[in-house]
């Protein structure tokens, strides 16, 4: 990608990082390499997509460093360490992820709409145009309807058209890092796809994905919550019947010899440690295919073993 930038903007292109070079738009790839590009060399179709393509290093530096607790959260997902923010009470992690069509003339106002939405997240901006937000008390996340109440009301208070992304519920533990970076790229690989719907959860999303972009589809990127829940014999035997009876409570509960406040309390179990609701159909599609997923892991492994 690099090498055909270089053919395309020449003299306009360079690798030679100088921060203090406010005549560039500078860039930096998922693995570390940074460009510029002579902003009189940009159309602003131009900019947007290099925008989607990468992270923008001058408008993201500019935004991080307000707070000791950003400090903290763009060390440990942006640098070389795995020492995890300072928080206290904080052990699930959600993110929510933003998509503009086109530029904010002031995303001061936006940050706040966001933060009085939420209340008291971390926003990050990856561009001008997209970024995200780490909600540290997901216990009280909103729901879909609610994140796409937000959405709408940003949309009509900022002229712009915005779609969000719901991720999964993460532990709050160094995997952090490797989590979230599989996630963004597996949100990017949606959001490239998906420009019909407002607001998507990672569930809803996840059979898009598989079509889009299959490279991505790895155990690595599912939530530790859900891994662990599924190689539990009794709850994965629980859901597969559940599965295959339509999602039926009362023959799933009949076909499993329990009764239905027995099999109520399983699926209420998975529920809560997941934040998975299996009781929708996108929902235990995801499930479905996430179980297909680690099987296939795991059957590989034995296999080279």
């Amino acid at each position: 990608m690099l090498e055909k930038l270089k053919r395309y903007f020449q003299t306009a292109y360079t690798e030679q990082f100088n921060p203090n070079d406010k005549n560039r738009n500078w860039f930096q790839t998922d693995d570390g390499h940074k460009f510029g590009i002579s902003k009189t060399a940009l159309t602003d179709d131009e900019l947007n997509l290099l925008n989607h393509l990468f992270t923008s290093i001058d408008y993201h530096e500019d935004r991080i460093y307000n707070s000791r607790i950003k400090q903290e959260w763009h060390a440990f997902l942006y640098e070389h360490t795995n020492d995890l923010p300072i928080l206290s009470g904080v052990g699930t992690v959600r993110f929510f992820y933003f998509f503009l069509k086109t530029p904010l003339e002031d995303p001061n106002s936006f940050e706040e709409a966001i933060i009085g939405g939420f209340g008291q997240p971390i926003l990050f901006w990856q561009s001008r145009t997209h970024g995200f937000i780490i909600d540290q008390k997901p216990q009280e996340a909103f729901t879909k309807i609610e994140f796409n109440q937000l959405i709408n009301t940003l949309t009509s208070d900022f002229f712009v058209e915005i779609h969000g992304y719901i991720g999964q519920l993460n532990k709050f533990d160094h995997s952090l890092k490797e989590k979230f970076s599989y996630e963004y790229q597996c949100i990017e690989a949606i959001h490239q796809g998906a420009h019909q719907e407002k607001v998507m959860t990672f569930y809803e999303g996840f059979p898009l994905l598989l079509i889009e972009s299959p490279s991505l589809a790895d155990p690595r990127i599912l939530s530790d919550y859900l891994i662990e829940s599924v190689q539990e014999q009794e709850m994965l035997h629980t859901l597969q019947v559940f599965f295959r009876n339509n999602l039926n409570a009362s023959l799933t509960a009949k076909k499993l010899y329990i009764h239905r406040n027995s099999l109520q309390y399983r699926l209420d179990k998975f529920i809560e440690k997941t934040g998975i609701d299996i009781r929708s159909f996108s929902n235990a599609t995801f499930v479905t295919l996430a179980i297909l997923l680690i099987n296939k892991k795991n059957s590989l492994i034995v296999h080279d073993a």
